[in-house]
């Protein structure tokens, strides 16, 4: 990691070095990691998250008990380890790492998972121009839909080479008026259903047609069923995907 010019870094309040680089703690966790300008007038916080390798993903396909499974291809590198207890640590401005959880062994401790920075710069810039432009006051998206162990993603039968394991998808709803459970009506026709999501999925794909800097991805739009109300997939594979609509 890069310390920027003129910052020292601190690490659980113990000062690292004020140099180019330092060497991030061994053992896998979340570590909060401030920030200081050396004259102190400036500082800032981020969670330093110290992957668990994925080569300690057992002949079971359990990691520390947590039901892995194996990949099809491309096995990521390592997997961010979640103990109890540190579910509201920020990934970003408006999202908590909490958020993207697998829903699976809701008991089991650690959990591990993956998100990618690509995605979140997507469903940020998603949020903030719909609560600019006055669509909703949300302070975040629910994430209906993030993580995915291969495990847990074989047993919903999911796609064999669905993005939720790498980290980088997420299936989201606008839930703010009223806070229910289920997609607001954004298109203000009086109904919950499909054209809420294709609302939503209109304004992300025009957004981000037109704004150079958002990573390319995927979306997808879908109807209720009888588990969930409508929602939007926004992925940031790094290529345009589209669905659904």
């Amino acid at each position: 990691m890069t310390v920027p010019a003129g910052m020292a870094a601190y690490l659980d309040g113990e000062r690292i070095k004020a140099a180019d680089e330092f060497t991030a703690p061994e053992t896998p966790g979340t570590y909060p990691l401030e920030f200081r300008s050396l004259d102190g007038d400036e500082k800032y916080e981020v969670a330093l998250f110290v992957l668990e390798p994925s080569s300690r993903v057992d002949a079971d396909g359990r990691l520390n008990g947590f039901r892995m499974g194996a990949y099809p291809e491309n096995t990521p590198r390592g997997f961010i380890r979640l103990d109890e207890g540190y579910g509201d640590v920020n990934v970003s401005p408006s999202f908590k790492i909490g958020q993207f959880l697998c829903h699976q062994q809701p008991d089991h401790w650690p959990k591990y998972l993956l998100i990618s920075g690509d995605n979140l710069e997507r469903l940020e810039v998603l949020l903030a121009a719909l609560n600019r432009d006055g669509i909703t006051d949300a302070d975040t998206f629910f994430v209906m839909s993030g993580y995915r162990s291969p495990f847990y993603n074989t047993a919903i039968g999911s796609a064999t080479l669905s993005r939720h394991m790498y980290g980088d998808a997420t299936d989201v709803y606008v839930d703010v008026a009223p806070r229910d459970g289920v997609m607001d009506d954004l298109n203000r026709d009086g109904a919950i259903d499909k054209t809420d999501a294709d609302f939503l999925y209109d304004y992300a794909e025009e957004l981000f047609a037109a704004t150079d800097s958002v990573p390319r991805g995927g979306l997808g739009s879908y109807k209720a069923n009888a588990v969930h109300g409508p929602f939007v997939h926004v992925d940031g594979r790094g290529r345009p995907a589209r669905w659904g609509r």
